[in-house]
This record gives C-alpha cells, sequence and structure tokens, in this order.
C-alpha cells in the first residue's frame, strides 16, 4: 500500500511518496518503484498508493503508453476525469471475480481562477470511506473529485494562498495523506513535526521552512520517518513502506 504525501503551501504543491512494491506471494522483500512524477506534462504532479499494476502492466510503465493521448488536455479537470475513466474498466479486468483492491490516485496543478491562481488537488480512488485505522469501503467504482475545492468552497481565491501563509506560521501546511495504516503515520507525523517546530524556534541553525524546496525536504524527511517505523518493527517481507523518498513539486505560478 504504501505511503502517498501531498502537501499544499503558498510556495506551490509537493508530492512524495516510498518505494516500496509489495511482491505479490508476500514472502519476499519488497521491490522498488517510482510513484510520484510529472504526468502527462511538467505542469502536472501524479502520485498513487494501492494496486500497482493497470492493463497487466506497473503504472509508470502503463502511464508512459498513454503520455501522449493525455498531453492534448490542457485542463487538470479533464485529465482527471479521463484518467478516472480509463482506471476502472481496466482494473476490473484485472480482478476479474475477485474483490477489488484500493487503489488511490492524486493528480495535483495550478488553475486561473478570477484573475488569480490556486491550486486543484484532484482524488481518484475506489476508496470510499476512510475509517479510523484503515480503508472500510472498496468498491470496483472509482470516484473523481477536486480535493482541494473541497476543503476551500467557502473561501475567496484571493484569499488562499494568504490562508496557506498563516498554516506554514503553524508549521500546519495543508496536507491530503494516503497510504497503509494512516492512524500510525499521523500519530508518528504530529510529533515529529510538533518537535520540528520546536526545534525550529530554539536552535539558531533552524527555521520554518520558508520556500518549496525546504518544505519538500520536510516531505521528504517524514517519508523517512515512516520507512524508519517498517525497518524497525516489521521483518523484510512486510515492509510496506521504505526505499529512497521521491518528491516533486510545482512551483506557484506568477500572478
Amino acid at each position: 500500500m504504501s505511503i502517498l504525501l501531498v502537501e499544499v503551501v503558498s510556495g506551490g504543491i509537493i508530492f512524495g511518496a516510498d518505494r516500496n512494491i509489495t511482491v505479490k506471494n508476500g514472502t519476499e522483500p519488497p521491490t522498488q518503484r517510482t510513484k510520484v512524477l510529472k504526468w502527462p506534462n511538467e505542469n502536472t504532479l501524479f502520485g498513487f498508493v494501492g494496486a500497482t499494476a493497470i492493463d497487466n502492466m506497473p503504472i509508470n510503465e502503463w502511464l508512459e503508453t498513454i503520455r501522449d493521448e493525455f498531453n492534448r488536455y490542457s485542463e487538470l479537470h479533464k485529465i482527471a476525469k479521463n484518467l478516472a475513466k480509463k482506471i476502472q474498466p481496466l482494473r476490473e479486468e484485472m480482478e476479474g471475480n475477485y474483490p477489488a483492491r484500493p487503489l488511490i490516485v492524486h493528480l495535483g496543478g495550478f488553475i486561473r481562477e478570477h484573475n488569480h491562481w490556486k491550486p486543484s488537488i484532484w482524488h481518484i480512488s475506489n476508496a470510499h470511506k476512510m475509517g479510523r485505522y484503515r480503508y472500510l469501503s472498496i468498491k470496483k467504482q472509482f470516484g473523481c473529485n477536486d480535493a482541494f475545492k473541497n476543503k476551500f468552497s467557502n473561501e475567496d481565491v484571493s484569499e488562499i494562498r494568504d490562508i496557506l501563509r498563516i498554516k506554514e506560521k503553524n508549521f500546519d501546511p495543508l496536507w491530503f495523506h494516503q497510504g497503509i495504516d494512516l492512524f500510525t503515520f499521523n500519530v508518528l507525523e504530529e510529533s515529529i513535526r510538533s518537535a520540528f517546530k520546536s526545534l525550529c524556534e530554539q536552535h539558531p541553525n533552524h527555521d520554518i521552512p520558508k520556500t518549496i524546496e525546504e518544505w519538500a525536504k520536510y516531505v521528504k524527511m517524514k517519508i523517512l520517518m515512516y520507512s524508519a517505523y517498517y525497518q524497525a518493527f516489521k521483518p523484510a517481507n512486510e515492509r510496506s513502506v521504505g526505499g529512497e523518498p521521491d518528491v516533486e513539486f510545482l512551483q506557484w505560478p506568477e500572478e
């Protein structure tokens, strides 16, 4: 299942994920594969957790086969909605009569609204209910929605960046977390966020991140933290999270 972190700050959008892919038979150590990348173009971030194959190919390889087709879409919502339409029948075909396996995809980019740029984070998933400890409702049907829009439905677009700046001052960037055992991750993440905030307030060589590059390092640190948890407490064949983190980001466009 692994871990996917999406964070939005006043400097832009950050996607980060580990590389571990659990082997089907469950007796061998995980293999490694990139789960975040810029796709289908340099202005769009793609990340996933869960099922690792579509159309009987690793997801990152499958994406390359349809990159040219999706490059013709200039709007993020069209990329997301058409991708969801492609994913569902191909996953259904692969699963056959077996129960659906969770697959959660995020697409990120910027859209122009009322003369202001704002983030757009699309969520494509067949996990329809999140419990305290796990995904509770996995179906064959995939939903597709703008998760960022849902968070800021009552805010004026001109104030979104200022709201994000205030959250940064509190060391609490806007986030969307997906992955295995999110309860454990969120408890560990909250602790390390509190500790790092204290470090920034008290140590002369540490400051609260100010640039997207600095926030990207913080995302990488959290992935490494969760990987360390699996390294310490799980046998090699059960380390669903691990490997070198991949982190990609998009700068906030100039107004």
